[in-house]
Protein backbone atom coordinates (compact mmCIF):
# COMPACT_ATOMS: atom_id res chain seq x y z
CA UNK A 1 0.00 0.00 0.00
CA UNK A 2 0.85 3.38 -0.96
CA UNK A 3 1.05 5.73 1.71
CA UNK A 4 -0.86 8.99 0.74
CA UNK A 5 0.91 12.14 1.61
CA UNK A 6 -1.18 15.19 2.57
CA UNK A 7 -0.51 18.22 1.14
CA UNK A 8 0.67 20.92 2.94
CA UNK A 9 -1.07 24.08 2.37
CA UNK A 10 1.62 27.30 2.48
CA UNK A 11 -0.01 30.67 3.55
CA UNK A 12 1.97 33.60 1.49
CA UNK A 13 0.80 37.24 2.80
CA UNK A 14 1.81 39.74 0.32
CA UNK A 15 4.56 42.08 0.72
CA UNK A 16 2.41 45.26 0.82
CA UNK A 17 0.33 43.52 2.62
CA UNK A 18 3.03 42.84 5.38
CA UNK A 19 4.65 46.30 5.02
CA UNK A 20 1.07 47.79 6.77
CA UNK A 21 1.13 45.84 9.76
CA UNK A 22 4.40 46.33 10.61
CA UNK A 23 3.83 50.13 9.92
CA UNK A 24 1.45 49.93 12.83
CA UNK A 25 3.78 48.37 14.98
CA UNK A 26 5.61 50.43 18.07
CA UNK A 27 9.27 50.86 16.74
CA UNK A 28 10.47 48.96 20.06
CA UNK A 29 8.55 46.37 19.32
CA UNK A 30 10.16 45.93 15.75
CA UNK A 31 13.89 46.40 16.83
CA UNK A 32 13.62 44.18 19.82
CA UNK A 33 11.05 41.13 18.65
CA UNK A 34 9.86 41.12 15.09
CA UNK A 35 13.00 41.53 13.34
CA UNK A 36 13.81 38.28 14.45
CA UNK A 37 10.58 36.35 12.80
CA UNK A 38 12.10 35.70 9.57
CA UNK A 39 14.28 37.27 6.78
CA UNK A 40 11.60 39.34 5.18
CA UNK A 41 10.67 41.21 7.95
CA UNK A 42 13.89 41.74 9.11
CA UNK A 43 14.83 43.45 5.37
CA UNK A 44 11.90 45.20 5.72
CA UNK A 45 12.03 46.81 9.13
CA UNK A 46 15.70 47.28 8.40
CA UNK A 47 14.99 49.69 5.32
CA UNK A 48 15.07 53.32 5.54
CA UNK A 49 12.16 53.12 2.83
CA UNK A 50 10.18 51.21 5.63
CA UNK A 51 11.23 53.76 9.00
CA UNK A 52 9.91 56.85 7.18
CA UNK A 53 6.65 55.41 5.68
CA UNK A 54 6.54 53.88 9.48
CA UNK A 55 6.67 57.29 11.39
CA UNK A 56 4.26 59.10 9.19
CA UNK A 57 1.95 56.11 9.52
CA UNK A 58 2.05 56.64 13.37
CA UNK A 59 1.84 60.52 12.68
CA UNK A 60 -1.84 60.46 12.10
CA UNK A 61 -3.54 58.93 14.94
CA UNK A 62 -3.64 61.41 17.76
CA UNK A 63 -4.46 58.40 20.12
CA UNK A 64 -3.64 58.46 24.21
CA UNK A 65 -3.04 54.73 23.42
CA UNK A 66 -0.18 55.07 20.74
CA UNK A 67 1.61 57.72 22.41
CA UNK A 68 4.82 57.25 24.17
CA UNK A 69 7.22 59.26 25.67
CA UNK A 70 11.34 59.47 27.30
CA UNK A 71 12.66 60.68 30.67
CA UNK A 72 15.80 61.21 30.17
CA UNK A 73 18.26 61.93 33.32
CA UNK A 74 21.45 62.37 34.59
CA UNK A 75 22.68 58.80 35.36
CA UNK A 76 26.00 58.30 38.29
CA UNK A 77 27.00 60.82 40.96
CA UNK A 78 28.84 62.90 38.64
CA UNK A 79 26.28 64.01 36.51
CA UNK A 80 27.92 63.48 33.24
CA UNK A 81 26.18 60.45 32.17
CA UNK A 82 22.79 60.46 30.36
CA UNK A 83 19.69 57.68 30.52
CA UNK A 84 16.78 57.33 28.14
CA UNK A 85 13.62 55.52 29.95
CA UNK A 86 10.57 54.72 28.20
CA UNK A 87 7.35 55.76 29.46
CA UNK A 88 4.46 54.00 27.64
CA UNK A 89 1.35 56.05 28.28
CA UNK A 90 -1.03 53.53 27.77
CA UNK A 91 0.73 50.80 29.93
CA UNK A 92 0.17 53.17 32.72
CA UNK A 93 -3.27 53.98 31.60
CA UNK A 94 -6.00 52.43 34.03
CA UNK A 95 -9.55 53.74 35.15
CA UNK A 96 -8.69 52.51 38.42
CA UNK A 97 -5.86 53.82 39.13
CA UNK A 98 -4.65 56.78 38.28
CA UNK A 99 -1.41 57.15 40.13
CA UNK A 100 1.19 57.26 37.54
CA UNK A 101 4.47 58.11 40.00
CA UNK A 102 3.72 54.03 40.98
CA UNK A 103 4.90 53.22 37.77
CA UNK A 104 8.51 52.97 36.62
CA UNK A 105 10.10 53.51 33.33
CA UNK A 106 11.84 50.68 31.04
CA UNK A 107 15.38 51.43 30.48
CA UNK A 108 16.69 52.39 26.88
CA UNK A 109 20.14 52.88 26.92
CA UNK A 110 22.36 55.09 28.91
CA UNK A 111 25.50 57.14 27.75
CA UNK A 112 28.35 57.13 29.54
CA UNK A 113 30.98 60.43 30.06
CA UNK A 114 28.74 62.86 27.29
CA UNK A 115 27.98 65.50 30.01
CA UNK A 116 30.47 67.98 31.14
CA UNK A 117 30.80 68.77 34.73
CA UNK A 118 28.90 71.24 36.71
CA UNK A 119 30.61 73.41 39.08
CA UNK A 120 27.75 74.73 41.91
CA UNK A 121 24.46 74.24 41.30
CA UNK A 122 23.51 70.46 39.90
CA UNK A 123 21.98 70.75 36.62
CA UNK A 124 19.17 70.76 35.25
CA UNK A 125 18.14 68.48 32.04
CA UNK A 126 16.37 70.84 29.50
CA UNK A 127 14.14 69.08 26.45
CA UNK A 128 13.79 70.58 23.40
CA UNK A 129 11.39 68.66 20.91
CA UNK A 130 11.30 65.45 19.10
CA UNK A 131 11.23 64.80 15.07
CA UNK A 132 10.90 61.28 13.78
CA UNK A 133 11.89 59.34 16.66
CA UNK A 134 15.01 61.45 17.82
CA UNK A 135 14.36 63.56 20.99
CA UNK A 136 16.85 66.66 21.55
CA UNK A 137 17.66 67.80 24.70
CA UNK A 138 20.18 69.67 26.54
CA UNK A 139 21.14 70.74 30.34
CA UNK A 140 22.00 74.36 31.55
CA UNK A 141 25.74 73.69 32.79
CA UNK A 142 26.79 72.63 29.25
CA UNK A 143 24.47 74.95 27.23
CA UNK A 144 26.69 75.09 24.00
CA UNK A 145 26.20 71.74 23.05
CA UNK A 146 23.34 69.60 22.80
CA UNK A 147 22.35 66.10 22.27
CA UNK A 148 20.03 64.39 19.41
CA UNK A 149 19.26 60.39 20.37
CA UNK A 150 17.29 57.87 18.27
CA UNK A 151 16.74 55.57 21.71
CA UNK A 152 15.70 52.47 19.10
CA UNK A 153 18.25 52.66 17.12
CA UNK A 154 20.82 53.97 19.47
CA UNK A 155 21.98 56.88 16.80
CA UNK A 156 23.75 60.29 19.18
CA UNK A 157 25.24 63.14 18.26
CA UNK A 158 26.36 65.40 20.49
CA UNK A 159 27.14 69.22 18.87
CA UNK A 160 30.51 70.80 19.31
CA UNK A 161 30.18 74.21 21.88
CA UNK A 162 28.36 77.00 20.00
CA UNK A 163 30.55 80.07 19.39
CA UNK A 164 27.84 81.61 18.46
CA UNK A 165 26.76 82.14 22.09
CA UNK A 166 26.92 85.61 23.50
CA UNK A 167 28.26 85.92 27.14
CA UNK A 168 26.26 86.72 30.27
CA UNK A 169 26.57 90.27 32.94
CA UNK A 170 28.89 87.57 34.94
CA UNK A 171 31.02 87.36 31.70
CA UNK A 172 29.93 82.96 31.77
CA UNK A 173 28.23 82.28 28.35
CA UNK A 174 24.63 82.98 27.91
CA UNK A 175 21.69 80.80 28.56
CA UNK A 176 19.99 80.28 24.78
CA UNK A 177 16.50 82.20 24.71
CA UNK A 178 15.37 78.95 22.97
CA UNK A 179 16.61 75.60 21.10
CA UNK A 180 14.34 74.33 18.15
CA UNK A 181 15.63 70.70 16.24
CA UNK A 182 13.62 69.82 13.02
CA UNK A 183 14.37 67.71 10.13
CA UNK A 184 14.63 68.91 6.05
CA UNK A 185 12.87 66.25 4.27
CA UNK A 186 14.54 67.15 1.34
CA UNK A 187 18.11 66.61 2.30
CA UNK A 188 17.05 63.90 4.98
CA UNK A 189 18.86 66.04 7.50
CA UNK A 190 18.50 67.42 10.64
CA UNK A 191 19.08 70.82 12.38
CA UNK A 192 19.08 72.26 15.35
CA UNK A 193 18.52 76.36 16.40
CA UNK A 194 19.42 78.29 18.58
CA UNK A 195 17.82 81.52 19.42
CA UNK A 196 20.37 83.71 21.45
CA UNK A 197 19.20 86.98 23.13
CA UNK A 198 21.97 87.69 25.25
CA UNK A 199 22.23 91.01 24.52
CA UNK A 200 18.81 92.36 24.58
CA UNK A 201 18.48 94.17 21.72
CA UNK A 202 18.41 91.46 18.24
CA UNK A 203 17.91 87.77 19.03
CA UNK A 204 20.81 85.99 16.88
CA UNK A 205 20.00 82.84 15.72
CA UNK A 206 22.37 79.61 14.98
CA UNK A 207 21.66 76.50 12.99
CA UNK A 208 24.05 73.18 13.38
CA UNK A 209 23.49 70.74 10.81
CA UNK A 210 23.74 66.78 11.48
CA UNK A 211 25.01 65.75 7.93
CA UNK A 212 27.06 66.44 4.90
CA UNK A 213 28.24 70.28 7.13
CA UNK A 214 28.24 68.88 10.70
CA UNK A 215 28.97 72.79 11.75
CA UNK A 216 27.81 75.61 13.50
CA UNK A 217 26.42 78.24 11.57
CA UNK A 218 25.18 81.69 12.17
CA UNK A 219 21.74 83.27 10.44
CA UNK A 220 20.33 86.55 9.99
CA UNK A 221 19.09 88.42 13.13
CA UNK A 222 15.59 89.00 14.07
CA UNK A 223 13.61 91.41 16.61
CA UNK A 224 13.85 90.38 20.25
CA UNK A 225 10.82 89.06 21.61
CA UNK A 226 9.50 86.78 25.09
CA UNK A 227 9.84 83.20 23.53
CA UNK A 228 8.09 80.74 25.30
CA UNK A 229 10.21 77.51 25.92
CA UNK A 230 8.08 75.13 23.90
CA UNK A 231 8.85 74.27 20.57
CA UNK A 232 7.31 71.84 18.25
CA UNK A 233 8.36 71.11 14.52
CA UNK A 234 5.55 70.67 11.89
CA UNK A 235 6.14 69.46 8.42
CA UNK A 236 9.79 71.32 8.06
CA UNK A 237 8.99 74.18 9.93
CA UNK A 238 9.87 74.91 13.44
CA UNK A 239 7.60 76.84 15.98
CA UNK A 240 8.03 78.65 19.14
CA UNK A 241 5.10 81.30 20.63
CA UNK A 242 6.47 84.85 21.37
CA UNK A 243 5.26 87.66 22.95
CA UNK A 244 6.40 91.42 21.46
CA UNK A 245 6.51 94.33 23.10
CA UNK A 246 5.25 98.12 20.93
CA UNK A 247 3.32 101.06 20.85
CA UNK A 248 0.57 101.46 18.75
CA UNK A 249 1.84 104.51 17.19
CA UNK A 250 5.12 107.46 17.44
CA UNK A 251 2.47 109.51 20.02
CA UNK A 252 1.42 106.90 22.16
CA UNK A 253 3.54 105.74 25.40
CA UNK A 254 1.47 102.82 25.99
CA UNK A 255 2.75 99.84 25.28
CA UNK A 256 0.80 96.73 24.27
CA UNK A 257 1.93 93.31 23.23
CA UNK A 258 1.16 91.60 20.15
CA UNK A 259 0.97 87.29 20.61
CA UNK A 260 3.17 85.73 17.61
CA UNK A 261 4.55 82.75 16.44
CA UNK A 262 7.86 82.26 15.19
CA UNK A 263 8.22 80.15 12.64
CA UNK A 264 11.92 78.72 11.16
CA UNK A 265 11.43 77.08 7.37
CA UNK A 266 14.02 73.91 8.35
CA UNK A 267 14.99 74.13 4.50
CA UNK A 268 15.10 77.31 3.57
CA UNK A 269 16.58 78.32 6.89
CA UNK A 270 14.39 81.21 6.75
CA UNK A 271 12.37 82.79 9.90
CA UNK A 272 8.72 84.18 9.89
CA UNK A 273 6.96 85.97 12.43
CA UNK A 274 2.96 85.58 12.13
CA UNK A 275 0.68 87.43 14.40
CA UNK A 276 -1.76 84.83 16.32
CA UNK A 277 -5.53 85.96 15.69
CA UNK A 278 -6.81 84.00 18.15
CA UNK A 279 -8.17 85.51 21.04
CA UNK A 280 -6.05 84.57 24.29
CA UNK A 281 -7.00 85.44 27.53
CA UNK A 282 -5.14 88.23 29.47
CA UNK A 283 -3.91 86.56 32.61
CA UNK A 284 -2.83 83.37 30.99
CA UNK A 285 0.00 81.19 29.70
CA UNK A 286 0.59 79.96 25.93
CA UNK A 287 2.45 77.09 24.43
CA UNK A 288 2.69 75.35 21.16
CA UNK A 289 2.23 71.57 20.89
CA UNK A 290 1.62 69.09 18.35
CA UNK A 291 -1.75 67.09 18.05
CA UNK A 292 -1.61 63.88 15.40
CA UNK A 293 0.73 65.66 12.83
CA UNK A 294 -1.13 69.17 13.40
CA UNK A 295 0.32 72.51 15.01
CA UNK A 296 -1.39 73.18 18.24
CA UNK A 297 -1.96 76.51 20.51
CA UNK A 298 -2.47 75.56 23.69
CA UNK A 299 -3.83 78.43 26.57
CA UNK A 300 -4.15 77.85 30.28
CA UNK A 301 -5.85 80.22 32.51
CA UNK A 302 -7.74 80.42 35.59
CA UNK A 303 -11.63 79.13 35.83
CA UNK A 304 -14.06 79.94 38.50
CA UNK A 305 -13.01 78.80 41.74
CA UNK A 306 -10.03 78.27 41.86
CA UNK A 307 -10.16 75.84 38.61
CA UNK A 308 -7.57 75.86 35.41
CA UNK A 309 -9.13 76.34 32.04
CA UNK A 310 -7.34 74.77 29.05
CA UNK A 311 -8.04 75.80 26.04
CA UNK A 312 -6.57 74.04 22.34
CA UNK A 313 -6.70 75.49 19.11
CA UNK A 314 -5.57 73.69 16.27
CA UNK A 315 -4.02 75.00 12.36
CA UNK A 316 -6.71 73.62 10.16
CA UNK A 317 -3.64 74.32 7.87
CA UNK A 318 -0.36 73.67 8.62
CA UNK A 319 1.31 76.09 6.17
CA UNK A 320 3.02 79.35 7.68
CA UNK A 321 1.25 81.75 5.53
CA UNK A 322 -2.19 80.49 6.65
CA UNK A 323 -1.63 80.64 10.45
CA UNK A 324 -2.41 84.50 10.57
CA UNK A 325 -6.08 83.88 9.33
CA UNK A 326 -8.60 83.27 12.42
CA UNK A 327 -10.26 81.23 9.97
CA UNK A 328 -7.47 78.99 10.24
CA UNK A 329 -7.56 78.12 13.39
CA UNK A 330 -10.25 75.61 15.53
CA UNK A 331 -10.85 75.44 18.94
CA UNK A 332 -11.32 71.17 19.21
CA UNK A 333 -10.72 70.94 23.01
CA UNK A 334 -11.55 72.79 26.36
CA UNK A 335 -10.54 71.44 29.32
CA UNK A 336 -11.86 72.68 32.81
CA UNK A 337 -9.93 71.01 35.74
CA UNK A 338 -11.18 71.60 38.77
CA UNK A 339 -9.64 72.79 41.84
CA UNK A 340 -6.19 72.81 40.54
CA UNK A 341 -5.65 76.59 39.83
CA UNK A 342 -4.49 77.76 43.25
CA UNK A 343 -1.25 76.83 43.79
CA UNK A 344 0.22 77.38 39.64
CA UNK A 345 2.13 80.59 39.14
CA UNK A 346 0.51 81.03 35.38
CA UNK A 347 3.27 83.52 34.17
CA UNK A 348 5.64 81.59 33.90
CA UNK A 349 6.64 77.93 34.24
CA UNK A 350 3.26 75.78 33.84
CA UNK A 351 2.51 75.28 29.67
CA UNK A 352 1.92 72.15 27.89
CA UNK A 353 4.21 69.46 26.85
CA UNK A 354 1.20 66.93 24.75
CA UNK A 355 -2.22 67.12 23.58
CA UNK A 356 -4.43 64.20 22.33
CA UNK A 357 -7.91 63.12 21.72
CA UNK A 358 -7.71 61.54 25.47
CA UNK A 359 -5.24 63.38 27.09
CA UNK A 360 -3.61 66.51 27.86
CA UNK A 361 -0.36 66.83 29.67
CA UNK A 362 0.76 69.73 31.38
CA UNK A 363 4.29 70.64 33.34
CA UNK A 364 3.60 72.55 36.58
CA UNK A 365 6.48 74.12 38.35
CA UNK A 366 9.84 75.59 37.68
CA UNK A 367 12.02 72.78 38.12
CA UNK A 368 10.42 70.79 35.60
CA UNK A 369 9.27 67.86 37.48
CA UNK A 370 5.81 66.96 38.23
CA UNK A 371 3.70 66.76 34.60
CA UNK A 372 -0.07 66.77 35.51
CA UNK A 373 -2.33 64.40 32.90
CA UNK A 374 -5.65 65.58 33.02
CA UNK A 375 -8.63 63.68 30.98
CA UNK A 376 -10.13 65.42 27.88
CA UNK A 377 -13.44 65.01 28.30
CA UNK A 378 -14.64 65.31 32.18
CA UNK A 379 -11.13 67.49 33.17
CA UNK A 380 -10.36 65.23 35.76
CA UNK A 381 -6.36 64.84 37.03
CA UNK A 382 -5.60 61.46 36.36
CA UNK A 383 -2.18 61.71 38.26
CA UNK A 384 1.06 62.74 38.01
CA UNK A 385 4.39 62.23 37.02
CA UNK A 386 7.04 62.99 38.88
CA UNK A 387 10.86 63.33 37.79
CA UNK A 388 14.00 65.14 39.20
CA UNK A 389 16.63 66.59 37.36
CA UNK A 390 14.79 64.95 34.35
CA UNK A 391 13.04 66.09 31.88
CA UNK A 392 9.51 64.43 29.62
CA UNK A 393 9.76 64.31 25.71
CA UNK A 394 6.71 63.16 23.92
CA UNK A 395 7.65 61.20 21.01
CA UNK A 396 7.04 58.45 18.84
CA UNK A 397 9.57 55.29 18.87
CA UNK A 398 10.87 54.74 15.21
CA UNK A 399 13.47 53.08 13.50
CA UNK A 400 14.25 56.24 11.22
CA UNK A 401 18.56 56.21 11.39
CA UNK A 402 20.89 59.38 10.34
CA UNK A 403 22.48 57.20 7.39
CA UNK A 404 18.86 56.41 5.89
CA UNK A 405 17.99 57.97 2.34
CA UNK A 406 14.89 56.51 1.65
CA UNK A 407 14.56 58.31 -2.11
CA UNK A 408 17.92 56.65 -3.15
CA UNK A 409 17.18 52.99 -4.30
CA UNK A 410 20.08 51.70 -2.99
CA UNK A 411 19.37 52.39 0.73
CA UNK A 412 15.70 51.06 0.85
Amino acid sequence: MHKVKKKRDDISIPKKAVIEILCRVPGHDLAEKLKMVCMQWCSIIYSGRFAYSHIEQRKKSSSFSQLEAVVVSFHGNDKRSVRVSSLEWHSIYNKNHHHFQDWKAKDLCTANNVILGWKIQPPRMMRVNSVNGFVCFWNDSDQARYHVLNPVTKDYVITPPNPYLGTSITGEQGTPAAVGFGFCSLSYEYKVVVLDDSYRKDIKPSVFTIGTDHSWRPLKEIPYSDISETVVCVKGIIYWYAKVTCTPDRNSTRKREKKTLICFDVTKEEFDVIVVPIEIPKHSVTSVAEKGGRLCLVTISRGPICSLLINVYVACNNTADDLSSLNSWKKEVTVAAPSIGYSLDLEEYVYAVSVTDEIVVILLDEDGSDYAFFDVVGGKLLGLFSTRQATLIPYMSSLVAFRHRPLLASSS
